[in-house]
This record gives structure tokens, sequence and C-alpha cells, in this order.
């Protein structure tokens, strides 16, 4: 998840960074479009792809990592680890009593 959102990040980043000054040019060379405009457009363009980078940057990878969980988070992941194990030592039961039934049934064809 994180790489999605960090690619996401980079892609609007560069969307506004560079999208929005390349469309006033575009629009500017070929359309009339005002070069003052132009100007102060594709300069808030970059402040703004400046701040959702550096936003993004501190709010995402290198933001807070959660490893301070609150107890009840704590006591649910205890939980939750302990069903896992008890799942797992169940399937390791079904996985013998099938190699049983399995021995069963060899010994039964021959």
């Amino acid at each position: 998840m994180a790489k999605t959102s960090t690619i996401m990040l980079g892609l609007s980043v560069i969307a506004i960074g560079l999208g929005v000054p390349a469309a006033c040019l575009y629009a500017s060379l070929y359309y009339g479009f005002n070069a003052v405009i132009t100007a102060v457009i594709s300069v808030f363009a970059l402040l703004v792809a400046a701040a959702i980078g550096v936003i993004g940057v501190v709010m995402g990878p290198l933001g807070d990592t959660g490893d301070d969980m609150s107890r009840a988070d704590r006591e649910r992941l205890r939980a939750f680890r302990a069903h896992q194990r008890t799942t797992l030592e169940e399937l390791d039961d079904i996985i013998a009593v099938l190699g049983e039934i399995r021995d069963v049934l060899r010994s039964v064809e021959e």
C-alpha cells in the first residue's frame, strides 16, 4: 500500500509541477494566453507541487511508523496471534488425519 501511495504522490507532483506549467505555456504560445498570468499560474503550480511533495514525504514514508500502539491494539494483536497459532495447530492435526486417510485408502486399493 505504501508503494502505491508513494507512486501516486509522485505522479500528482509531476502532473501539477510539470503539467500545469506546460499547459499554460502551450495556451500562451498557441492561443494567445496572457504571459503574465501564465507565469503566475506556473509559479503557483510549482509551489503547490513542492508543498504536496514535502507534506506527502513527511506524512508518508518519513512520517509516523505506527510503533506506538495503544494498549488495546497490542491486546488485540496478541489475541489475533494466539488465534492464528491455534488455527495452524488445528490445520496440522487435519493434515495428519488426511495423511492417515490417504494411507488407509492406498492399502484398500492394493
